[in-house]
């Protein structure tokens, strides 16, 4: 009498946790492209001349520091390099696992041009949080900058 109730239950449980593996499997899922959230111009303000910015597109990353114009005392953006061909994995939170192939500009090469990189960023709509290197990037400079010399590009 007792042996279908236990085999009922056994059925129930068996069949909740094919469903939780499922569940979790699709959480790593790696998508094409990176996080609509992400997609903007963000800015590192350090001190001094220390100061960066990355631009997130749909399917890669450009990025590099800025330079000095002593004449008009404003900061420009050096050409940049980055990834291309980004995918990304939602870690949950906020918190994102992204990779791509890394490219540099023509003229100019990085020391892994061609290979993949991955690194994890947690993404506020103000701020872009890097686990490693720069740390936090947000959406707006505190310097002035101006476009790019014409000889620099």
């Amino acid at each position: 009498m007792h042996k279908p109730y236990f085999l009922l239950a056994l059925a129930t449980v068996t069949l909740g946790l094919t469903v939780a593996n499922v569940t979790s499997a699709k959480a790593a899922t790696w998508h094409a492209g990176t996080p609509k959230v992400l997609r903007h111009t963000w800015f590192y303000n350090g001190k001094g001349d220390n100061k960066a910015y990355i631009t997130y597109s749909k399917t890669k990353s450009t990025g590099n520091l800025f330079g000095y114009d002593a004449t008009s005392e404003r900061y420009y953006r050096l050409p940049g390099y980055g990834l291309k061909k980004l995918k990304y994995q939602s870690l949950g939170k906020h918190v994102y696992r992204l990779s791509g192939i890394q490219y540099s500009p023509k003229g100019s090469q990085v020391q892994y041009d061609g290979e993949r990189m991955t690194y994890k960023v947690k993404i506020t709509s103000k701020q872009v949080h890097f686990y490693q290197g720069y740390h936090n990037y947000v959406r707006k400079a505190t310097f002035t900058t101006m476009k790019t010399p014409a000889g620099i590009a």
